[in-house]
């Protein structure tokens, strides 16, 4: 299981449009609309880093209003 905080960057009123969007998809475990540099963020899990690659790239980046993402894949540890 691989999970991951998507930062995105929006066209100004795409906003809540892009939000509503990223509800539709399974692999999205939370949502949050941000004020500063950027403009929305979610948390994601999907079982291999492949499966990462096509949630970005066939679907998160494709939704209208999405101008850019940065991806902070989480470290997980067993202690």
């Amino acid at each position: 299981m691989a999970k991951a905080y998507v930062l995105m960057e929006a066209k100004p009123g795409y906003e809540r449009n892009i939000v509503k969007e990223l509800k539709d998809l399974p692999e999205i475990e939370f949502i949050n609309e941000l004020y500063g540099e950027w403009d929305i963020i979610t948390r994601v899990s999907v079982e291999k880093m492949n499966d990462l690659d096509a949630l970005l790239s066939e679907k998160i980046r494709k939704i209208e209003g999405v101008t850019l993402t940065s991806t902070m894949i989480v470290a997980e540890y067993k202690y």
